[in-house]
C-alpha cells in the first residue's frame, strides 16, 4: 500500500486538483479537462503526489493506487498479474483511465489492465469517483482515473535509478531522468522486471518506458509530447483446482494449466498544442495507443489488437467555462472476434457560477454519437461550498453510460440480443469534509445510482443483452492525521450492489463486496521512515444473489522501513505480513486465483541529481 495524499482534505478555495506543478497554459486539470481553469474539486476527489509515486518506485499504477480509498483495486496472478480498478460498486469497464488526457488502450472487454503501466514515469494521479460521462463520455459511470507524467520546474534537473528485489526470485530496477528550461523540458523513465511468480507456471517478464517533452513557442504556445510502451510476458496458471478452505500456502500453488501463457505489448503516443491567456485559454492534441494480446489456452491460440486514433479540442473562458469536442476511432483486428472498426465523436460544454462567497456551481453536458449507437445525452450539476479554509460540502446528480465493447458486439459464440443498447445510469453523491490546521482530517461521502438496460450475458444464448436494472448506493469515510513526524489515514467503504432480470426480484451483484478498509501509519525521523499499512476486504461471491464460488474476507497488513544517507535510500518491507491466504478474484470454470504469501522485499534507490 502506498503513501497517500489525500488533496480533497484541504478545503481551501482552490483544491489541489485545480492546479499544477506548473501554472502554464499547456496544463489542463481533470475536473474540468481544459487548460487553465480554475474550480473547487469535489470533497471524494483523491490527489495522490509525487511522495505517493516514490514509494512506488519500480512498481505499477495499481500500486500506485492500491492506498487509496475510493478506487477499488482487484489483482490476478500476484502483485505483478492483471490489476483492475473500479469505483462507486461499478465494474472495471465502467471507470475510465486516461494519461495525460489520452484514453489508455482497453482489451476487448473494455478495461484497462494497470499492472503494465509503470509508475516511475508519473508525477500525481487523481481519481475522480462517480458519474464523469459529462466529460468523459462513454465508459466513466464509476468515474475517472487520470495519470499524469512527470513535470519538471524550470531549471531542474533529475537523474535517479533504484533496483529491488523480492521473494519468489522478483528483481525489478528502475530509471529517471529529465530536465528542465525556460524554452521547454523533458521527463522519461523505464522499468524492468521479472519474476518466478507465486504458483508454477505464472513467471512474468515485464518491461516498460515512458516519458514526455515540451517545447515554448512564445506567443505561439506551447507543443507536448507523451509517449508510453510496456511489453509484457507472463505464464497463465488459470487459477487452482484446490479449494480454498485448503489452502497452506503450498497447496494452492497448484494451477490448473502449465502449458497456458499471453504476451502484451501496449503503446501511447499523443501530440498537444496549448497557448491563450487565462482569460482565453485553447489545447488541442491528437493521439495515437493500441493494445495487442496474444494468448495460448485450452489448445488454442489466438490474438487481438485494439487501436484507438483520437483528435480533441477544448477552450477555457476566463476561468469560468469550457467547451470541448473530440473524434475517435477504434478499431478492432483479430482471428476470433474479427475485425471492426466503431467511429464516434462526442460535444461537451461546462460553465462554473459563483452566486456567493466560497459557493460554486457547476452545470455542464455532453452529446456523444457513434455508429454503434444513438445520440446520448450525458448531463451533471455539481455544486461546492467552502465557507472558510475547514470545511468544505460538495454535491452532484448526473447521468453516464457504457456504449456496449468489442467482446459484447462481436462474441463469435453468441450474437448479440437485437438492438443492444448502451447502459445508462443517473447518480447522486453528497458529503462534507474537515480539514483542521493542526493536522486532523475527516470526510464522509455518499451516494446512489439507479441503473437502466445493464448490459449482462443472457444465460441462454451466452450473448450481451440490456438485461437487467440494478442500483448502487453506499457511504465512504475517511479520516487521519497529517503531522510533520506522524502521519495517520484510515478509510472505509460501505457498498451495496444489487441488480435483476426483468421483474424479478433484486440479488447482490457478484464481485461485490460490501465491505473494504484502508488504513496506514507512519513515522519519520532523521532520515528514517517506518510505515505500516492494512486492507481489507469482506466476501463476495462469483455470481449473483450470494451464489458461485466464495471468495472468504481477507486483510493483508504490511510493513516498510527506509533510511536515508544523503541521495541514496535503502528499505526493506514485507507484504501479507501475517501470511494470509486468500483470492481476490475466481470464476466457476477455473476456480480461485491465489494471492502470495507473505514477501519480503528490500531495494535502494539513487538520486544522482
Amino acid at each position: 500500500m502506498r503513501k497517500l495524499s489525500l488533496a480533497f482534505l484541504l478545503c481551501v478555495p482552490s483544491s489541489a486538483l485545480c492546479r499544477a506543478e506548473s501554472p502554464g497554459p499547456e496544463v489542463f486539470f481533470s475536473v474540468s479537462r481544459a487548460p487553465s481553469y480554475r474550480c473547487l474539486a469535489p470533497g471524494d476527489a483523491e490527489t495522490l503526489g509525487l511522495p505517493a509515486v516514490e514509494a512506488a518506485g519500480s512498481g505499477s499504477a495499481a500500486d500506485l493506487l492500491s492506498g487509496a480509498a475510493a478506487p477499488f483495486v482487484r489483482r490476478l496472478n500476484g502483485p505483478l498479474g492483471l490489476a483492475t480498478v473500479s469505483m462507486h460498486g461499478y465494474q472495471a469497464k465502467q471507470t475510465a483511465v486516461y494519461l495525460d488526457d489520452v484514453r489508455l488502450p482497453p482489451d476487448i472487454t473494455g478495461t484497462v489492465d494497470l499492472s503494465v503501466l509503470p509508475a516511475a514515469g508519473l508525477g500525481k494521479a487523481e481519481v475522480l469517483p462517480g458519474a464523469a460521462s459529462a466529460a468523459y463520455g462513454s465508459g466513466a459511470e464509476g468515474g475517472v482515473v487520470q495519470l499524469f507524467t512527470r513535470r519538471l520546474s524550470p531549471g531542474a534537473r533529475l537523474a535517479e535509478a533504484g533496483a529491488e528485489l523480492a521473494s519468489y526470485g522478483t528483481p525489478s530496477y528502475f530509471l529517471k531522468a529529465g530536465a528542465a528550461g525556460r524554452a521547454g523540458e523533458i521527463f522519461a523513465a523505464g522499468t524492468s522486471g521479472t519474476s518466478d511468480g507465486f504458483q508454477r507456471n505464472s513467471a512474468i517478464e515485464k518491461d516498460s518506458a515512458s516519458g514526455r517533452a515540451s517545447l515554448d513557442l512564445g506567443a505561439a504556445g506551447r507543443l507536448g509530447i507523451t509517449g508510453l510502451f510496456s511489453r509484457l510476458r507472463t505464464g497463465l496458471p488459470s487459477g487452482t483446482p484446490v479449494p480454498v478452505a485448503d489452502w497452506n500456502g503450498s497447496r494452492e500453488k497448484e494451477p490448473n494449466s502449465l502449458t497456458d501463457w499471453q504476451t502484451s505489448r501496449r503503446g501511447a503516443f499523443s501530440a498537444s498544442w496549448s497557448g491563450g491567456s487565462r482569460d482565453l485559454a485553447f489545447k488541442a492534441d491528437s493521439s495515437v495507443s493500441s493494445n495487442y494480446i496474444e494468448a495460448f489456452q485450452w489448445g488454442t491460440l489466438s490474438e487481438a489488437r485494439v487501436t484507438d486514433r483520437a483528435l480533441a479540442v477544448r477552450a477555457a473562458f476566463r476561468g469560468s467555462a469550457v467547451i470541448g469536442a473530440e473524434t475517435s476511432a477504434s478499431s478492432l483486428d483479430s482471428g476470433t472476434y474479427g475485425d471492426h472498426t466503431i467511429n464516434s465523436a462526442g460535444a461537451f460544454a461546462q460553465a462554473t457560477l459563483r452566486p456567493a462567497r466560497g459557493l460554486e456551481v457547476t452545470p455542464g453536458a455532453r452529446l456523444d454519437r457513434s455508429g454503434v449507437y444513438a445520440a446520448r445525452l450525458s448531463p451533471k450539476l455539481g455544486a461546492v461550498y467552502a465557507p472558510d479554509v475547514s470545511w468544505k460540502f460538495s454535491a452532484s446528480a448526473g447521468a453516464g453510460f457504457q456504449a456496449p465493447t468489442f467482446a459484447d458486439l462481436y462474441n463469435p459464440w453468441a450474437a448479440p440480443a437485437p438492438g443492444l443498447k448502451p447502459e445508462t445510469s443517473v447518480n447522486y453523491s453528497a458529503g462534507a469534509d474537515y480539514g483542521s490546521p493542526a493536522g486532523w482530517y475527516a470526510g464522509l461521502t455518499g451516494y446512489y445510482s439507479i441503473i437502466r438496460d445493464r448490459i449482462a450475458l443472457d444465460p441462454v444464448t451466452w450473448g450481451a443483452a440490456n438485461l437487467d436494472s440494478a442500483y448502487n448506493y453506499g457511504l465512504e469515510a475517511r479520516a487521519g492525521w497529517k503531522g510533520k513526524a506522524l502521519r495517520a489515514a484510515a478509510g472505509y467503504v460501505r457498498n451495496v450492489s444489487r441488480a435483476r432480470s426483468g421483474a424479478g426480484g433484486y440479488e447482490t451483484l457478484n464481485f461485490s463486496p460490501a465491505h473494504r478498509v484502508t488504513a496506514e501509519l507512519s513515522a519519520s525521523a532523521a532520515g528514517t521512515e517506518l510505515r505500516l499499512d492494512a486492507r481489507g476486504v469482506s466476501e463476495q461471491y462469483t455470481g449473483r444473489g450470494r451464489t458461485g464460488l466464495r471468495l472468504p474476507e481477507y486483510w493483508v497488513f504490511g510493513l516498510r522501513a527506509s533510511r536515508a544517507f544523503g541521495g541514496l535510500e535503502l528499505w526493506g518491507g514485507v507484504r501479507n505480513l501475517l501470511d494470509r491466504h486468500y483470492a481476490e478474484t475466481a470464476d466457476v470454470f477455473n476456480g480461485w486465483f491465489p494471492q502470495p504469501g507473505r514477501t519480503f522485499e528490500a531495494g535502494l534507490t539513487w538520486r544522482l541529481l
